[in-house]
């Protein structure tokens, strides 16, 4: 499947504050609490079927987060490009996926294994029904209990959404790949 390029293109821009740790100067000084992470400035998520790319920006290389990484490794790229995650779930519900949640984006696990994320704003296209459509890889779910469900690819691993509503000028309101609890 060729790389998502309409949402590397289209995701909002972050803000970066590399956090250093200064070095102790004196025995005496007090001992500060680790520096939270903080959004990286300008920063995009490339989404794709197979898992999530961070392009090569502010002086990065590129960051790939594909489905069958570690979860320490996934959250700690993630939470050096999206900041520190918002909350988490155990899994063993009615789901058994764990999920790590950012502002924007969750990431599920399984086996302690990224399978799947699901994002919304500021990382879904600011593109309405009409743009989306227009593009050949971007198919309607006819039938959809979910509501405007569209797929984006054509074989393989592919990419699920939901549009905000049945008129042209609804937008992206959702974008979900890999393993998700989507609740039919």
């Amino acid at each position: 499947m060729k790389p998502m390029r309409i949402f590397a293109a289209v995701a909002t821009p972050l803000v970066l504050l590399a956090a250093c740790a200064p070095e102790a100067e004196e025995a005496e000084a007090p001992v500060e609490e680790a520096a939270t992470a903080e959004p990286a400035e300008n920063a995009t998520l490339d989404l794709q079927a197979t898992g999530i790319v961070v392009p090569p920006q502010s002086g990065f290389e590129q960051l790939a987060v594909p489905f069958g990484s570690q979860r320490v490794a996934t959250e700690a790229t993630l939470g050096n490009v999206l900041g520190e995650a918002t909350g988490s779930t155990a899994g063993g519900d009615d789901c058994a996926l764990a999920t790590t949640q950012y502002d924007g984006l969750t990431a599920a696990f399984s086996d302690d294994q990224f399978v799947g994320y699901y994002a919304t704003a500021p990382y879904v296209p600011d593109l309405d029904r009409a743009a989306m459509i227009a593009d050949s890889g971007v198919e309607m779910v006819e039938g959809s209990t979910l509501g405007e469900e569209f797929t984006i690819g054509s074989e393989g691993a592919l990419i699920s959404g939901l549009f905000s509503g049945e008129g042209e000028d609804a937008t992206v309101e959702a974008l979900w790949a890999g393993e998700n609890c989507i609740f039919r």
